[in-house]
């Protein structure tokens, strides 16, 4: 099931006491709903993967494309087209090639990529080995985090999986929370928004315990 804004804001709403909307507009709504999504893919960059081909550049050196915020994965070379399943593509510490070949940056050109090396702390761009020819294209199989496209309306779509839909409403929660006077109202915020953080911790360690990464 793909959720609106308007089952989100029904659920606020609700929670929140206020299904008129005398207190909160279902502008302001929507406008929440657009930083609950933000700051979930801020945490949870998983929320927002998007796999697509994608055409490297020539060398080692390469730029996550626009629209990404993160990269997630390289899984497979897709051939010159973006179309034809390759080899798989491994990660690999930048160091490791390092040690392995201190000549690598200066290795022939080829049109199959083996492994990838990428660092967080520098997240629009990672390297490639062996380097990309600079005469034939190259495209892999991508996955980044990108952000969905804001939502305007109560038809919008969020763009976002329905495993998320309890952590956002209460994302929304203490929004709404944070924005009364009243002191009361502040500790309902701090609660929803620790309530946020956990419904994502929880998620994300059901995630890694299903991985088929951690399977033997």
């Amino acid at each position: 099931m793909a959720f609106t804004a308007n089952d989100y804001i029904l659920d606020a709403a609700e929670l929140y006491g206020d299904t008129a909307y005398d207190r909160v507009s279902e502008s302001t709504w929507i406008k929440y709903l657009n930083a609950a999504v933000r700051t979930l893919i801020l945490v949870r960059p998983d929320a927002g993967a998007v796999t697509e081909p994608v055409l490297l550049s020539a060398g080692i050196k390469q730029t996550l494309p626009t629209a990404a915020l993160r990269l997630l994965d390289i899984s497979r070379n897709l051939g010159t087209a973006g179309v034809t399943a390759g080899g798989i593509i491994t990660p690999c510490d930048r160091a490791h090639i390092d040690y392995s070949n201190l000549l690598w940056p200066g290795s022939t050109g080829d049109t199959a990529i083996e492994n990838f090396s990428y660092d967080a702390n520098v997240p629009r761009i990672f390297y490639v080995t062996p380097p990309v020819s600079d005469t034939i294209t190259v495209y892999v199989e991508m996955s980044t985090s990108q952000l969905p496209t804001a939502m305007t309306t109560t038809s919008s779509d969020d763009g976002i999986e329905d495993v998320f839909f309890e952590a956002i409403i209460q994302f929304l929660l203490y929004r709404a929370f944070s924005a009364d006077d009243e002191a009361v109202e502040f500790t309902k915020a701090q609660t929803a928004f620790q309530n946020f953080m956990s419904l994502l911790g929880v998620e994300s360690q059901a995630s890694r315990a299903n991985s088929p990464e951690k399977k033997e």
